[in-house]
């Protein structure tokens, strides 16, 4: 059997292992993350630098499918509450993925390779999305109405939409 990319993964960090710097323990530090960010886990969107973030930013990068927070307000609610959050920020990119899929190709692809879930997924709904801002702008609108998230931070939440062509970010949400 040929290896496998986490094989591949664990050799490398072991030879990396030998040069690690340790990182602090929340407790030994005076940053703490101030704000989260959602971004797509497109390999080409690299928040990092297009955003040109930096350590002292306080931000936390979190990679999601489109981007999409909907599915992380536990997440966000127990980080609050760890360590106060001061900004939640969605990021969408040009010609993601879930612009060149739909819903029903995605029921599809389940059913074939599930059949007994024909007729059972009638609810299912993903990111699939034909209009990027307006994805942005519903997300922006689910965490803002959270009941879970403390009115404070809810009342933060913005959308950008990352242009991979040009390299430009604008406000849509």
């Amino acid at each position: 059997m040929a290896p496998t990319l986490a094989s591949e993964f664990l050799q490398r960090a072991e030879v990396l292992s030998a040069s690690h710097e340790p990182i602090p323990f929340f407790s030994e530090t005076r940053l703490s993350p101030r704000s989260m960010i959602f971004c797509c886990f497109d390999w080409r969107v690299k928040p990092e630098e297009f955003l040109g973030l930096k350590a002292e930013d306080g931000a936390i990068l979190v990679r999601t499918g489109s981007g999409s927070p909907v599915k992380n307000i536990g997440e966000i609610v127990g980080l609050d509450a760890l360590v106060g959050l001061t900004e939640l920020i969605v990021i969408k990119h040009t010609d993601c993925g879930a612009t060149h899929i739909t819903d029903d190709q995605i029921r599809a692809h389940i059913i074939k390779h599930n059949p007994d879930l024909a007729g059972k997924l009638d609810d299912f709904a993903s990111a699939a999305t034909t209009d990027l801002a307006k994805r942005a702008q519903f997300e922006v609108e689910v965490l803002k109405s959270s009941p879970l998230i403390r009115k404070e931070l809810r009342d933060t939440a913005v959308g950008l939409l990352y242009d991979i062509k040009t390299g430009k970010v604008t406000r849509v949400a």
